[in-house]
C-alpha cells in the first residue's frame, strides 16, 4: 500500500476519534477526553510527519498545521481535568487551520 494513503487514512481516523470525543465529553462520557486525545496523538505524528518529509516550499504551512493540531493537547488536558476552557483551544485549532487552509501548498 502507498504511504500517503496509509497516512490519508490514518489522518481521518485521527480527525473522527477527534469529532467522536468532542461528542463524547459533551455527552459527559468520562472516557471521551482519552478518545480525543488519542485522535489528537494521530493528527500531531501525521502532521509532524508532513512538515519534517514535505517539500521545503511547503514547511511554513505544514508548521502552522503541526502548531494547530498541539493546541489540542493543551484542550484534551482541559476535558481530563474537567475544565470549561478546553473549547477556546478547539477554536484556536479551527482559526490556524482556516488560515492554513487559504495557503496553496505545492505539490
Amino acid at each position: 500500500m502507498n504511504i500517503y494513503k496509509v497516512l490519508s487514512v490514518s489522518y481521518y481516523i485521527g480527525m473522527a476519534l477527534v469529532f467522536i470525543g468532542v461528542l463524547m465529553h459533551m455527552s459527559d462520557l468520562s472516557y471521551g477526553a482519552y478518545v480525543f486525545g488519542g485522535g489528537s496523538l494521530i493528527m500531531i505524528g501525521i502532521r509532524l510527519y508532513n512538515m519534517l518529509f514535505g517539500k521545503a516550499i511547503n514547511k511554513r504551512v505544514h508548521t502552522i498545521l503541526v502548531y494547530s493540531s498541539l493546541m489540542l493537547l493543551p484542550a484534551a488536558w482541559a476535558m481530563i481535568t474537567y475544565r470549561r476552557y478546553w473549547v477556546i483551544f478547539i477554536i484556536l485549532t479551527a482559526i490556524l487551520d482556516t488560515y492554513a487552509s487559504f495557503r496553496r501548498i505545492k505539490k
